[in-house]
């Protein structure tokens, strides 16, 4: 027996998982590469120039605003303490390849660490691998009068000097170490006292860039002085990204569905009647001359001696004569349950093709009764 599932009672809901991993360099599940514009050494699978060449012109073509060329992560909204701006990549550079089955879908923003020799780069959630503490308190900037104040620096510098604000063009200037620095006002909370500008240009000497990450590629980018970077005892840490949908399905059993043994013993057939015919073959047939009427079968005979009728059964399907109209009398009468009520056990899922795609088993066994409906709710994920 079947039942159609309407739509409306499926829900598939996706949602991301996350799984953490960490390599050293001794892995060998992934690849350190050197990426160098200046070797003219062709030997191994990945010289050294070609490497850099191809690096140079997947990511650092100038294309970082281009959205139709882009790859990776852009945005132009402020965040942390910068917001992803030029990439700058020198003549060397040191590459850690990913392969895809480590990485899914993509590397998770901000989950990125690199602990080289106890030196530690971490990503900014916008494709920048940086050195140094970054904390939160970096995207905002408290200012009184012309002095601003910022926290969470791991050299704990403290105060900016600030110039000018203009409104008009969305632009401040600061004065750290007696240079002008002027940047785009992302944000100004005269209210909570907030500034938020688009980048901090001279922390660089601080929490300095020390390269990219490229999140769906499973690529890591070592650009600043990275002959010095990676050379031994090094570990990279990160999480990697996979949607999973968790199925849920809503499954009615009605009253008058799902409430009849299936075992073809349960049925009695009264009045059925057949024949034996011959063919224009001259082969002999057994034919059906009277369908007669199909009947729950049931004890016929009580432990009180009364005999109970056959007709006294429920309905099995539209050639089966009863009903559940005698359900509570029947089984009044009849303790070994005459209407053969059974205990769902196990639910299939077929899809449309009639194909059984997937088994559920209930903890315990549910009876299917016939006065009322049970409802199931099977989940899964994929």
């Amino acid at each position: 027996m079947l039942k159609r599932i309407p739509k409306s009672d499926i829900s598939i809901r996706p949602f991301k998982a996350y799984k953490e991993w960490s390599f050293d360099n001794n892995s060998i599940e992934i690849s350190l590469l050197e990426a160098d514009s200046t070797s003219t050494d062709l030997s191994g699978l990945y010289p050294k120039n070609s490497i850099h060449g191809n690096i140079k012109s997947t990511f650092y073509n100038g294309q970082e605003d281009n959205p139709i060329t882009r790859v990776g992560f852009k945005t132009n909204t402020f965040t942390i303490f910068t917001n992803a701006k030029e990439r700058n990549l020198e003549n060397y550079a040191k590459v850690i390849s990913i392969p895809n089955i480590y990485v899914g879908e993509g590397i998770k923003k901000n989950s990125v660490s690199i602990n080289d020799n106890g030196e530690i780069y971490t990503d900014d959630g916008f494709g920048n691998l940086r050195s140094g503490d970054i904390g939160l308190e970096l995207q905002i900037i408290n200012f009184n009068s012309n002095i601003i104040n910022y926290l969470n620096l791991e050299n704990n510098i403290s105060t900016l000097t600030l110039v000018s604000l203009n409104l008009e063009t969305n632009e401040v200037i600061f004065n750290y170490n007696s240079i002008n620095y002027t940047q785009t006002i992302i944000q100004l909370d005269l209210q909570n006292n907030i500034l938020e500008v688009d980048e901090l240009p001279f922390l660089d000497n601080v929490i300095g860039r020390q390269g990219n990450v490229f999140y769906n590629q499973g690529i890591i980018v070592l650009t600043k002085n990275a002959t010095t970077k990676l050379l031994n005892n090094w570990e990279v840490s990160y999480k990697s990204t996979q949607t999973i949908y968790e199925h849920e399905y809503l499954l009615i059993s009605n009253e008058d569905e799902f409430n009849v043994s299936t075992n073809p013993t349960a049925v009695i057939e009264i009045g059925r009647e057949t024949s034996f015919i011959t063919g224009s073959d001259n082969k002999i047939y057994k034919v059906t001359t009277n369908p007669g009427v199909k009947y729950i079968r049931k004890k016929s005979t009580l432990e009180n001696g009364n005999i109970l009728d056959y007709r006294f059964g429920s309905a099995y399907s539209s050639s089966i004569s009863g009903g559940f109209e005698h359900y509570e009398l029947s089984s009044s009468v009849d303790t070994t349950g005459s209407f053969l009520l059974p205990f769902i056990t196990t639910i299939g899922l077929y899809d449309d093709e009639y194909q059984l795609v997937a088994v559920a088993k209930l903890p315990q066994p549910i009876k299917s009764e016939s006065d009322m409906p049970v409802n199931f709710i099977i989940r899964f994920d994929t």
